[in-house]
């Protein structure tokens, strides 16, 4: 595996405050994207295949981004290094995969062809990145990144030439970036002073046309697959629940609560289809995975394990990867979308966690 380091001159930003790094980064970053040129003609191959599953592997500290099939075949390292690399995160078109690292300090963000044959380093502002997300042309990444008094901002940079740029003024810190499928929004929640989210905004990836979606303690957007809705979580009625909104017209009706339950309801991600919002619920006394319809019937209990479930992904046909605490160790699952056919892939002495499909 190649490592691209950034040049010397980059690396000494580390030792600046946040503020100072990102003024004088983008002037060094013009020279570097020459160089990171070569990167995108590096690493083509099968893994590339959606079929893939990618995951981070060991114990927090120390750990590897591994993918596999489905039916645990074909599982190869594709990151290994001895610091902590983790929370992989697949380009729409499956050739690079984005991963937070602390392997150069503090926690940033690398990006590597589908392979691992390269790894690139994306930032570089002497703070903990987090959060990355791709833009569905997989030309960009919007990420979160604290200023100086540990606030949240979103940016947004180009892989071509890795200058950052913050997405929206006028909040005191944003979270929970979302990019929509067509590309004309991102969706993120904003907080005040005491980081409380003061509801969901919109805002158009070149900087204008903010808007301001719901007001309230809303958190999480996640879009449906035709850009037309926006599901959230808020604790609007004292406890977290799933809403949905829609954008597609001209303006925005009320948001729809879609689950009423004492219980936390959380992470809600929409199908490949658009016909189910997956998400994790305390409900059962353990947190588990349920599906509803975005009108809010239809709503279906789809693991009903006494473990606790951590995280999950949609597939790119509808099943689902999920990682399941399997004898007190995260493990990863598959199931079909409907919660049938449950199957382990991989389990054992490891932690498995952190899946993307």
């Amino acid at each position: 595996m190649r490592y691209m380091k950034l040049p010397l001159a980059l690396s000494r930003l580390a030792s600046l405050n946040s503020r100072k790094s990102r003024e004088l980064f983008p002037i060094l970053l013009l020279a570097w994207s020459v160089v990171a040129g070569a990167f995108f003609i590096s690493g083509c191959n099968v893994l590339q295949d959606p079929g893939f599953i990618a995951y981070t592997s060991g114990p927090e500290g120390n750990r590897n981004i591994e993918v596999i099939r489905p039916d645990g075949s074909q599982r190869t390292a594709i990151i290994a290094h001895p610091a902590d690399d983790f929370s992989p995160q697949w380009s729409p078109d499956h050739k690079l995969i984005a991963f937070l690292s602390n392997r150069d300090g503090s926690t940033e963000i690398y990006v590597s062809p589908a392979d691992g044959s390269t790894v690139m380093r994306t930032t570089n502002t002497s703070v903990n990145e987090s959060h990355p997300v791709w833009s569905p042309d997989a030309k960009s990444l919007a990420f979160v990144s604290p200023d100086s008094l540990d606030r949240p901002h979103i940016y947004i940079m180009e892989i071509s030439d890795l200058v950052p740029r913050r997405l929206s003024f006028g909040t005191v810190g944003e979270k929970d970036p979302a990019w929509s499928p067509d590309g004309k929004w991102i969706a993120f929640a904003a907080i005040d002073e005491n980081s409380n989210s003061i509801g969901i905004f919109l805002r158009n990836p070149i900087g204008v046309n903010r808007i301001h979606l719901t007001h309230g303690p809303d958190s999480q957007p996640s879009w449906s697959p035709d850009s037309g809705k926006l599901t959230f979580v808020s604790q609007r009625d004292g406890n977290q629940e799933i809403y949905v909104v829609d954008i597609s017209g001209s303006s925005f009706p009320e948001p729809i609560r879609l689950t009423d339950n004492p219980a936390n309801d959380f992470a809600p991600l929409w199908s490949p289809d658009g016909e189910r919002i997956a998400f994790l619920s305390t409900r059962s006394g353990h947190t588990s995975i349920y599906a509803v319809s975005p009108e809010g019937d239809h709503l279906d209990a789809l693991t009903q394990n006494e473990v606790e479930e951590r995280s999950f992904v949609w597939g790119p046909s509808g099943e689902i990867a999920f990682i399941s605490e399997l004898n007190d160790k995260p493990a990863l699952f598959v199931m079909n979308g409907n919660g049938e056919n449950q199957q382990v892939v991989l389990s054992g002495e490891l932690d498995y966690t952190l899946p993307d499909w």
